[in-house]
């Protein structure tokens, strides 16, 4: 996580890193349109005063023109201003686009710890603000710091040339308030602008949490106490939000007292000199006119500092997440995995916490076109070894070695690619059967999501929904049951067409009818394959080559089903239990 508190710099910095030749091009547009508005709208008074002046006869014959030019200036300052906001519209899309995009690809690439904390709502509520923040700060700088910096440059130079010294006086002694009272207005509104964004963001979680796990809520008649925790973060947030409107509120009565004391001195003096003609009435005019065409630009000034606070506050989050460390991407060291899919685990040891320790010198080996299967009790270790495998997580100690190539040799693309992982529960995209099928091979055609479809007999069963292939699942699958699910993933597994497969509990959540059905798919696309089997049923492995037992993160005994049941340890145990099960209930 970045340091508590974003700077204005880091956000100029992702602004340049994040522009494109098509963003940097229009930008030099928008700045051009920009300033050319700012002038013209600084010089408009200069008309004026000239038009004033002329109905004392001192320019009565330009009158005409003078109307025709002031009308002009305020025309060109407003089209120019129309044109720049048409221009920054495709600029902030497609940064909007870019960062989102980027941002995404970040999260996918986090590490499996990023994962296991994070709240889904919270992210995505963090990026909401990120986006809403960056927003602000662009649309200040663009159309508030350079428009309102030049407009103040101008006005500078006109009051320095045509008006007396004391009025221009005036007019940065009302500059220097304004900036005091906007520099106290961002810092004090940015803890409150940040306690706000927090508050918004956990709301959004909360109410996100809530939906996913709808089905959970309703199972137990919950909907009274989810509505309360999240009216709960509701009203934290209300609270947060009305605490900064009302900071934001007191801000405002401190510049509206700034302008009007400066309004009352300038207009006070403006008047002496008219009456002991030391000015025209067009110079009162003109030096009103300024200090009335100063509030707004400095005013607007001050409020984009203020919304430089809030938007940095709701920036600061989603820059965090972009400080989050990605998972290694470190290049192959050899070609890809294509060998017969030999897997050894060398003496890997794994703690998830200090002094907890998962796994302990964890050794066996599965030969090429073997099965070999991994059974313990719950929190043994046997999906941890799934998670080791594909570098979900890496070992504290020890090595894993793919066709006697150590899986750190392999960059994660190779090595996820050579291993096709059917998990206990599948879960899918909103999207069609064809593209929940084809995600571990974008480039299949139908034939092949059909081919693999046939092989995990899931193809008539699909072939008999009304919109067959293009038929939606719903959220994580709802529309689907477990076996559905499973054989969609099994699909799945064999278009990936792996050097090794890997079966984590992949029937433990089935009935006993649809996990033999699921049982004999396995066995079938596996049969010429290395295949790891990670079980707690144990009927689901007496087929295995080789057996390996976990308790307490060791290898407590190891060999076939028949060998360990002459051992009657563990193992046998374990069986004898679960075979009695059904008979005890």
């Amino acid at each position: 996580m970045p340091a508590r508190g974003t700077s204005a710099a880091q956000v100029l910095e992702i602004l340049y890193r994040e522009a494109t030749p098509f963003v940097r091009h229009r930008l030099a547009v928008v700045l051009g349109l920009v300033i050319c508005a700012a002038v013209l709208t600084a010089l408009g008074p200069i008309a004026l005063k000239q038009i004033i002046d002329g109905f004392t006869g001192a320019a009565r014959g330009a009158v005409v023109l003078l109307v025709v030019l002031y009308a002009l200036s305020q025309w060109l300052a407003r089209a120019a201003g129309e044109l720049r906001g048409l221009v920054y519209g495709r600029i902030e899309r497609r940064l909007f686009r870019t960062l989102s995009e980027r941002l995404f690809a970040h999260l996918l690439n986090l590490p499996l710890r990023f994962h296991l904390d994070r709240q889904t709502g919270a992210v995505t509520e963090t990026l909401t603000n990120g986006l809403e923040g960056l927003q602000t700060i662009l649309h200040h700088l663009v159309f508030t710091l350079l428009p309102v910096t030049v407009e103040l440059a101008t006005v500078i130079v006109v009051l320095w040339r045509l008006a007396p010294p004391l009025f221009l006086g005036l007019f940065c002694a009302a500059l220097l308030c304004y900036a005091a009272v906007f520099g106290y207005s961002a810092v004090t509104l940015a803890a409150t602008a940040r306690l706000a964004a927090d508050a918004r963001v956990q709301a959004g979680a909360a109410l996100t949490d809530g939906l996913l796990n709808y089905e959970t809520v309703k199972y137990f008649a919950a909907e009274p106490a989810l509505r309360e925790r999240v009216g709960q973060a509701m009203a934290r947030s209300e609270r947060e939000w009305i605490a900064f409107y009302r900071r934001f509120a007191g801000n405002g009565l401190l510049v509206a007292s700034v302008f009007a004391a400066f309004l009352a001195a300038t207009t006070w003096c403006a008047t002496v000199d008219v009456r002991d003609g030391r000015m025209s009435i067009g110079d009162f005019v003109l030096v009103n006119t300024y200090m009335l065409q100063l509030a707004r630009p400095v005013e607007t000034l001050g409020y984009a500092a203020q919304g430089f606070s809030q938007g940095l506050a709701l920036l600061e989050k989603m820059l965090g997440l972009f400080h989050e460390t990605p998972e290694p991407a470190a290049q192959s060291r050899c070609g890809a995995a294509a060998g017969p899919g030999a897997l050894a685990f060398d003496q890997v040891s794994l703690s998830y916490r200090s002094g907890c320790p998962v796994l302990r010198d964890i050794s066996f080996r599965l030969e090429a076109r073997r099965t070999l299967a991994v059974v313990g009790s719950s929190g043994s270790g046997k999906s941890t070894l799934v998670r080791l495998l594909v570098r979900l997580v890496e070992p504290d100690g020890g090595r894993i070695l793919l066709d006697d190539v150590p899986i750190a040799h392999l960059s994660l693309a190779q090595l996820r690619r050579a291993i096709a992982v059917v998990p206990q529960d599948t879960v899918l995209f909103n999207d069609s059967l064809a593209y929940n099928i084809a995600l571990g091979r974008t480039s299949a055609t139908l034939a092949d999501v059909q081919r693999a479809a046939r092989i995990a007999h899931l193809h008539d069963f699909i072939m008999g929904l009304p919109d067959g292939y293009e038929t939606r699942v719903g959220e994580r699958g709802v529309k689907l049951s477990g076996g559905e699910r499973q054989r969609v993933s099994i699909a799945r597994a064999v278009l990936a067409s792996p050097i090794l497969y890997v079966f984590d509990e992949a029937t433990a959540s089935l009935d006993s009818r649809t996990e033999q059905d699921i049982l004999a798919s396995l066995r079938e696309i596996s049969e010429h394959r290395s295949t790891l089997v990670i079980a707690h049923r144990l009927s689901t492995v007496v087929h295995a080559d080789e057996i390996v037992v976990l308790d307490g993160g060791r290898i407590v005994e190891r060999g076939t089903h028949p060998s360990l049941l002459r051992q009657n340890g563990a193992y046998a145990a374990a069986w004898r239990a679960q075979q009695q099960g059904p008979a005890a209930t």
